[in-house]
């Protein structure tokens, strides 16, 4: 449920903050970067205390030796620990809005990090996620991590502006990592009012759309790329790197670091170009619109299921599949699986998500409880349904051009099937052209033999989500 439908307010594209999934996190992440280029009032100081932060770290770092037996040391660690901020509802976190977040482990590496940078003799860092241009293990989760907890006060403060103009009920919550106290080296804790995630008895932080991207605007890839455009002809002789195609993220840690003029050039780059958040109109990764698709595709289309013994649950399992197809082939569903040109398809994930909405919205209106009897897992295979032991059924997706999709057929969707002693199962193969579609074709066979084989019920699913279909009101 998003946000905006738990207390039942309208919204619009006009409005600055991000409206969340509830249950879900998105797989978007708070970019420091657009942070610092904010005109946002109530982030005006926000990246001041977060370089503010990591220059004292800095000097802290500078001051005690590399080693557990300093307390100095032990107290850089403690802080630099930055959970993840769940309140936010963004990041990686499969099913539900709980991720990894940066634990001790996670801590260990900033500081080391930390001292690394000092080594290359920076001891200062405009942009705290210049960091991950010389070291391994930083990625987009992480550095949103570490800025939602640096300004967390802030998006407190945004967050009750808002609900007070919307008359949003809010209620008093525990904050943790609230506010580092400099005096005392410890992160503090506070009870705040904040609106309410009923799913997960916690509170919720709003964020400015402005503020969320699929990656840090300074990152590995990025930086590459602007040296390549700049340098490629020293990057060939010193590195030894003739094609583009050939690099590694190691090499480019490696050119981070012997070429730090390149990376002020790029930040600078940046600062002077101004980039823009993540669009969440067009969601060129597909990972924000397939829930209001596919609900309202639910509401126009409804149907009724239940699974009350193995009968109906099979039947169950095989009219969401149904629907799914007709919201992608016949419903305009295939278009969210498209970059707005129809010249890319989306990746997988993409796919996975809009049969996540399909299976949480007919499940819904129907007064089947997912969380108990349909248990959407991320785990070998994409998705795994279940009420109780003796129903159950594994669905797997793939894309036709992937070329590993035998793979995802015989290695995971069998074995995990035999493995978890369970008989029924789908292989869903989408296709994006017709040549994806004669090749999808061909699998029947080998569906056909595997099923004899293994004595299973296996099913392939092939959608098309070709383009230039006929619209709906000509096919319904």
């Amino acid at each position: 449920m998003l946000f905006s439908e738990e207390y039942n307010i309208p919204v619009t594209e006009l409005d600055t903050w991000f409206d969340p999934i509830l249950e879900r996190d998105v797989k978007l992440f708070i970019d420091p970067f657009l942070v610092y280029q904010t005109e946002n009032p109530y982030f005006k100081s926000s990246y001041n205390k977060i370089t503010n932060f990591f220059n004292i770290a800095f000097e802290r770092a500078a001051e005690a030796e590399e080693t557990s037996s300093d307390l100095r040391y032990k107290s850089l660690l403690r802080m630099t620990l930055f959970p993840e901020v769940k309140e936010i509802c963004l990041g990686y976190a499969s099913n539900n809005t709980a991720g990894a977040g940066a634990g001790p482990g996670f801590s260990k590496a900033i500081v080391g990090a930390i001292y690394d940078t000092i080594r290359l003799g920076l001891t200062d860092l405009k942009h705290f996620e210049r960091i991950g241009l010389f070291n391994e293990g930083f990625g987009p989760d992480r550095i949103s991590d570490i800025t939602a907890n640096l300004i967390k006060e802030d998006l407190v403060t945004y967050t009750q502006k808002i609900c007070t103009d919307l008359k949003i009920k809010m209620q008093e919550v525990l904050l943790t990592n609230y506010k580092y106290d400099y005096t005392y080296g410890r992160w503090q804790d506070k009870n705040v009012i904040l609106p309410y995630n009923s799913y997960y008895k916690r509170g919720v932080l709003l964020v400015p759309k402005e503020f969320l991207g699929r990656l840090p605007s300074i990152n590995t890839d990025d930086f590459f790329d602007y040296c390549w455009d700049n340098n490629s002809e020293e990057i060939r002789e010193q590195f030894s790197i003739s094609l583009k195609s050939e690099v590694d993220k190691a090499k480019i840690i490696q050119i981070a670091r012997e070429k730090q003029e390149w990376v002020r050039d790029y930040e600078s780059f940046l600062e002077n170009m101004r980039p823009l958040g993540y669009d969440l109109v067009t969601d060129p990764r597909g990972v924000y619109n397939w829930y209001k698709s596919t609900k309202e595709f639910a509401k126009k289309f409804p149907t009724v299921i239940s699974a009350t013994d193995n009968q109906s649950f099979n039947k169950a399992i095989k009219v969401i599949v149904d629907q799914f197809t007709h919201f992608i082939e016949n419903n305009s569903g295939y278009k969210l699986l498209w970059d707005t040109n129809y010249k890319r398809p989306k990746t997988e994930e993409a796919t996975q998500l809009l049969f996540t909405g399909i299976t949480k919205h007919y499940c819904q209106a129907n007064n089947i409880d997912i969380s108990r009897e349909v248990n959407l897992g991320r785990g070998p295979v994409d998705f795994k349904f279940s009420k109780g032991y003796s129903s159950r059924a594994l669905l797997e997706v793939k894309l036709a051009r992937n070329t590993k999709y035998l793979h995802g057929l015989e290695k995971q969707l069998i074995k995990y099937l035999e493995v978890e002693e369970i008989t029924l199962g789908y292989f869903m193969i989408v296709c994006h052209n017709e040549d994806e579609m004669k090749k999808a074709q061909e699998l029947e066979q080998v569906v056909a033999d595997l099923q004899s084989k293994h004595s299973l019920e296996l099913s392939l699913v092939i959608i098309d989500a070709t383009p230039s279909k006929p619209s709906a009101s000509n096919i319904l």
